[in-house]
């Protein structure tokens, strides 16, 4: 075993390193690809010239938006003279894709006007825009988000698919743009994007969704997707010639059908978790996929396969792209890795604090440095944003940093946090004022310079009384203020608090400073008052259990006076408490009988003295009937097959134990228990033969015992009879009670159910004592 879980050890870390290997070469290749493209998008100026042949002459048929043509004038309708001294006519990407490729010069013709042109990468801010900007804001993001990923190290395939889509993704726009320059690498690596991309969705949310319990798509159509995805990319890599900027058909037609499927699959899974509470995320994500995607397919790809051209230009689709990381990350990091709603409620905080040291920075600058406004206002508004942004990175950062290192910051708010958590275990056991007075003593003491507290009864005329008389007289100079304010109240001398604000009389806990002292810093008030909170909850509810307590006592005299709905609640704590009781008994008392039971074992190898070893075996034997004894107890507080349906299993649990101690002679007859019998009434029913067999034992003197258990409709009659010594008439207590007989009937009737008692048999002979219970069974689950 020992051998097998090293091996498993060893392939899992083996696991991890090899998919820590991948992670790192294809965000390196990712990188390495951004760069080469910027590169690319920086060094070759993009022509944007298409052409038509008319008879002998080149003319030009449209001018791509945001190009250098666009930028330099060029019109469509000009005539094309030379490329970069040959004629336009012998130019191989005219005659083969009728388009200008990479150049440095030309000559066009405008009527009678000849024009030579040298082709630059001066393009408009547009152009840098749509071809730069965003392709690198979209890079950063996806960069970003797989850091983060990998960074907090989750194992869960989810995240894994979504690193490798996010690192698929990231340089498309980078590659769009370099693919318009005629770039090598961008005209075969942008089908891989294309394709990839849709199908790592498609496995990623089905991941997702699946995780979540609910069916996206199956295994077998994410295989076909993987393989026509794969064999696209091999086509257009290996067997299509791309040369320059090209349309990819295939490519598109994949896309869009991707799109059609997602929007299907995501409409149908919506309809079936609308309601539930992923009904929010189905909600975020149909939102940003079809944002960032519509454009691109509606506009762009659509119009592409059945026109051949796009309804506006591609770089107009390209802002929304964005959308589709943010999106996926925000399902995935709002739910499984950080809640970005605590950040973002942060925000607003951060960035007033940020503008603050912002404008700080700049006056500073302005009337230290400079001593005068620059000429360039933009050069303010530069320095201005650097800092803002830089602020909130700092803000953000020392919120991490002070939860990572609170151990060394703040040493003393564990140690208060454990006060806190004992103080309301504590209370759990605790009914008076007395002992939340010592619970709140011992808490205050421990963590706070101050010297004694008191809890104090303060009436209407002002007088003060002490609940635990210990304090002898060094808390009376303190003002305490019993005003209609419940607020903590310091003065120079010590603390008080109003915990309880009644009619009559108030509670107020009091604290005397520790002379020589000091004023509490920050983190100790705020840990005060959180401890006067709890205990005002506290003492809030002793007095609530008081006045209950009061109204049980009135109601005790007579059984019929309490409600049927309270006698159901009361057994219902009773029961609770009993199965509390069991699992404290069985994981707590048990087992540490059995512990002492091995350790004496493992103590008597070692003993040579056989009569101390025999003493040993003594009392190993005593401890084990004592766990025995126990279990017993146990199975009699807590039978836990009802509680898995089986009323008729515990009820032969109960008659085997009771035939093995009984001195009479027992005779049952059950059957036929419904399976649908709800536990209220199923427990009901075990508690009744367990109450008229425990009285039959210890009361009745009988020689024979009967016990009959009848299911009709609705109905179950449960009929007992003796031949003990019987019962007199008013030997039953009228009081109201959760044990005995008196139990007995204030649970039945707490059901609805009827018991009858009397001194009769079945043949109306007297002698014996014997009961007839009806009881309702409607409630069923």
């Amino acid at each position: 075993m020992i051998g097998r879980g090293l091996d498993r050890m060893s392939k899992e870390k083996r696991n991890r390193w090899a998919r820590s290997i991948i992670f790192w070469i294809a965000l390196v290749y990712s990188l390495t690809l951004a760069i080469h493209f910027m590169t690319v998008i920086l060094d070759r100026p993009y022509v944007g010239i298409y052409t038509v042949n008319d008879g002998k002459q080149v003319k030009v048929s449209s001018v791509a938006p945001y190009s250098w043509a666009e930028t330099a004038g060029v019109r469509p309708g000009d005539v094309l003279i030379s490329i970069d001294g040959k004629l336009s006519a012998d130019n191989r990407n005219i005659a083969n894709f009728n388009m200008v490729g990479q150049a440095k010069h030309l000559s066009l013709a405008r009527g009678s006007n000849v024009f030579f042109l040298s082709i630059n990468n001066d393009a408009s801010q547009w152009a840098l825009l749509f071809y730069l900007i965003i392709p690198l804001a979209f890079f950063l993001t996806c960069f970003v988000a797989v850091l983060f990923l990998y960074v907090r190290k989750e194992s869960s395939p989810v995240v894994h698919v979504l690193i490798a889509l996010l690192i698929t993704v990231s340089p498309v726009l980078f590659e769009m743009s370099a693919n318009a320059r005629h770039d090598s690498w961008s005209l075969r690596l942008t089908s891989v994007a294309i394709v990839f991309t849709l199908v790592f969705l498609i496995h990623f949310l089905r991941a997702y969704f699946s995780a979540c319990g609910f069916f996206l798509v199956s295994n077998w159509l994410l295989g076909c997707l993987y393989l026509c995805g794969s064999l696209i990319v091999l086509n257009s890599c290996l067997f299509t010639s791309r040369e320059v900027n090209a349309y990819y058909l295939q490519e598109l037609v994949f896309s869009v059908f991707i799109f059609v499927l997602l929007c299907i699959q995501l409409i149908r899974l919506y309809y079936r978790i609308r309601a539930s509470e992923y009904g929010r995320i189905i909600h975020l994500l149909m939102a940003g996929f079809f944002v960032a995607l519509f454009p691109f397919i509606a506009l762009y790809a659509v119009p592409n396969m059945f026109i051949g051209t796009s309804l506006v230009p591609v770089e107009w689709t390209t802002p929304w792209m964005t959308m589709l990381p943010i999106t996926l990350c925000y399902i995935v990091l709002s739910s499984a890795l950080i809640d970005m709603s605590f950040y973002i409620g942060r925000l607003g905080y951060y960035c007033a604090l940020s503008f603050s040291i912002t404008l700080l920075i700049l006056f500073g600058f302005l009337g230290l440095v400079q001593g005068h406004v620059p000429e360039s206002p933009t050069d303010i508004a530069r320095i201005g944003s650097l800092c803002f942004i830089i602020g909130l990175i700092v803000l953000y950062t020392k919120e991490y940093a002070d939860y990572r290192l609170r151990a060394y910051l703040h040493p003393k708010r564990s140690s208060g946090q454990d006060t806190l958590n004992r103080f309301l275990q504590k209370s759990k056991t605790e009914y008076t004022l007395r002992h939340v007075d010592l619970m709140l003593r011992r808490a205050v003491l421990s963590e706070l310079p101050i010297q004694e507290t008191a809890l104090f009864l303060a009436g209407q005329d002002g007088r003060m009384r002490e609940v635990n008389s210990r304090s002898s007289g060094t808390l009376e100079n303190i003002a305490v203020i019993v005003d209609g304010e419940i607020n903590l109240k310091k003065s120079d001398l010590g603390f008080s608090a109003v915990l309880k604000e009644g009619k009559e009389e108030k509670v107020v806990f009091v604290g005397r400073w520790m002379k020589p002292g000091r004023n509490l810093n920050l983190d100790e008030s705020m840990w005060l008052e959180t401890l006067c909170n709890y205990a005002r909850v506290i003492v809030d509810n002793l007095y609530k259990m008081e006045g209950l307590m009061q109204e049980f006592h009135n109601l005790e005299n007579d059984r019929k006076k309490i409600p049927p709905t309270m006698n159901r609640w009361l057994f219902s704590i009773s029961e609770q408490e009993r199965a509390h009781l069991s699992r404290d008994m069985h994981y707590t008392n048990i087992q540490d009988q059995l512990a002492i039971a091995r350790e004496m074992d493992a103590a008597a190898r070692k003993v040579t003295d056989p009569e101390s070893a025999q003493q040993l075996s003594y009392i190993r034997e005593r401890i084990l009937d004592n766990a025995e004894g126990m279990r017993k107890m146990i199975r009699e507080w807590y039978p836990a097959d009802i509680f898995r349906g089986k009323l008729e299993s515990s009820l032969n649990a109960l008659v085997q134990r009771v035939n093995l101690s009984a001195n009479f002679l027992l005779e049952t007859c059950y059957s036929g228990v419904p399976q649908g019998l709800s536990q209220e009434c199923a427990l009901c029913i075990y508690r009744s033969f367990q109450e008229l067999l425990s009285n039959a034992i210890k009361h009745s003197n009988a020689a024979h015992v009967q016990l009959t258990l009848i299911f009709e409709s609705g109905h179950c009659l449960l009929s007992y009879y003796d031949d003990g010594r019987g019962l007199g008439e008013h030997s039953i207590d009228p009081f109201f009670s959760t044990t005995g007989l008196p139990g007995l009937i204030s649970r039945i009737e707490g059901l609805g159910g009827k018991i009858l008692f009397s001194a009769e048999k079945a043949d109306r002979t007297a002698g014996g004592f014997s009961a007839q219970i009806k009881l309702p069974i409607k409630d069923t689950y």
